[in-house]
């Protein structure tokens, strides 16, 4: 006989993001690996910023999510090798909002607020990111976490168009970016938290 039961609520919710995390995984396994790593970075860095149990997993799921929006994508685009020209540029830069209206879709009770923290992933804290330009604090903090270990896990992984960069150059990008793309508080906290616990780089 076949059990035609509701499923609890919270098992359909943990069925809902594993089922997200297949897709990602199935789409682009690249993605899938760096979100994951993104996460792990988000969190520590989270953790060592002193904030509260329940907002760090929020950081740490929107971290895990950020870039599930690539699945709108298409694959001549988001697999391409080489450098996106203008016209690709601004179809990769519609994958915050996919992943906002992907993640809301969850029904999850935190979901309006995971789903803010990918939607803002690629603001720049001196208003020049996108996809609404936001600045300095206006964007969320978990935001500005996700976008600085974002950049760090991107440039210090081997991508299709170049290998991994050495983690000495990356800070030294980091720190010419702060004020512009990331945080220079939250580099500062980085930094340290990378000196307490050098694994994590």
């Amino acid at each position: 006989m076949i059990d035609s039961s509701p499923l609890h609520p919270g098992h359909a919710l943990a069925c809902s993001i594993d089922a997200l995390s297949l897709s990602l995984q199935l789409r682009d396994a690249y993605t899938r690996h760096h979100c994951d790593r993104v996460g792990l970075l988000a969190s520590a860095l989270a953790r060592h910023c002193g904030l509260d149990r329940a907002h760090c997993d929020r950081i740490a799921l929107a971290a895990c999510f950020h870039d599930i929006g690539k699945i709108g994508i298409p694959d001549e685009v988001l697999l391409s090798s080489g450098r996106h020209d203008d016209a690709e540029q601004a179809i990769m830069r519609q994958h915050p909002v996919h992943g906002e209206r992907i993640f809301l879709a969850t029904g999850r009770s935190d979901a309006a607020d995971v789903a803010q923290l990918i939607r803002a992933h690629h603001e720049a804290f001196d208003g020049s990111g996108y996809p609404d330009g936001l600045r300095g604090e206006s964007i969320p903090l978990g935001a500005r976490i996700l976008t600085l270990v974002d950049a760090w896990d991107a440039m210090t992984s081997d991508r299709p168009y170049r290998g991994a960069m050495d983690p000495e150059r990356v800070m030294r990008i980091l720190e010419e970016a702060a004020g512009g793309l990331v945080d220079p508080y939250l580099l500062g906290s980085f930094q340290a938290l990378l000196r307490r616990a050098p694994a994590l780089a």
